[in-house]
């Protein structure tokens, strides 16, 4: 198993090339736009928006951005640095996560359920935290396009291995997790990862509901 991004320098990285048809049909379809009404909010017209939808064009950096500026109007009221201050104060497990595994906020409920210490936590990747199902899930989003904007939502279950920073021994925990990207201005793709821990007896419950430990909705 690869995650990606462990041990490889951020600086030599690049971003994963966002996926505009899934990008613009998202957002128009979860603004409740048709073609035409995005083209007017975007001052282009009808004819572009079909192409981009269509894979024949990619937008221009302006209105790349624009979108993304739109993505995030409709989807939070308050400025991303009060976002991630928010969910760090969130009781449920919530993290924030980048294209290269790095945490970029995460709540108290994720704390309590590692045992870390924020700063042993945030700005370090994932791998420092956790081994096993949650790496893989990790992974299997990445493979599924979610940093390009090909994903709408995606549901697991499965084992958490937590030792977090080497805080305390290694354990299993089993957690219910739903995943939703957000698109920040930038424009930049984040995972958004809600869980609740769960006993192990629903856990199987949830995977033979689910008939799969995720299930990868994607956006178009």
């Amino acid at each position: 198993m690869t995650v990606y991004s462990a041990g490889t320098a951020r600086q030599d990285r690049k971003a994963p090339a966002l996926h505009w048809p899934s990008v613009v049909k998202h957002y128009r379809l979860s603004a409740g736009l048709n073609q035409t009404e995005l083209a007017d909010q975007l001052a282009v017209t009808q004819t572009m928006v079909s192409r981009w939808e269509a894979g024949g064009a990619d937008p221009s950096r302006r209105i790349q951005e624009l979108i993304f500026d739109l993505y995030w109007s409709i989807s939070a009221t308050v400025s991303r640095d009060i976002w991630l201050e928010h969910v760090r104060l969130n009781p449920v497990i919530q993290a924030i996560i980048d294209d290269e595994g790095i945490v970029r906020a995460c709540s108290q409920g994720f704390l309590r359920l590692t045992g870390a210490d924020r700063t042993q936590v945030e700005g370090k990747p994932i791998t420092d935290t956790f081994a096993g199902d949650f790496l893989q899930l990790y992974n299997m989003l990445s493979e599924a396009g979610f940093f390009e904007g090909r994903v709408s939502r995606a549901e697991s279950i499965g084992g958490l291995d937590v030792a977090a920073a080497g805080t305390k021994p290694a354990s299993l925990r089993h957690c219910h997790g739903l995943h939703r990207p957000a698109f920040v201005p930038g424009p930049q793709v984040l995972w958004i990862a809600l869980g609740a821990e769960v006993e192990a007896s629903v856990s199987e419950e949830i995977r033979e509901r689910m008939g799969a430990p995720v299930i990868i909705n994607k956006a178009i």
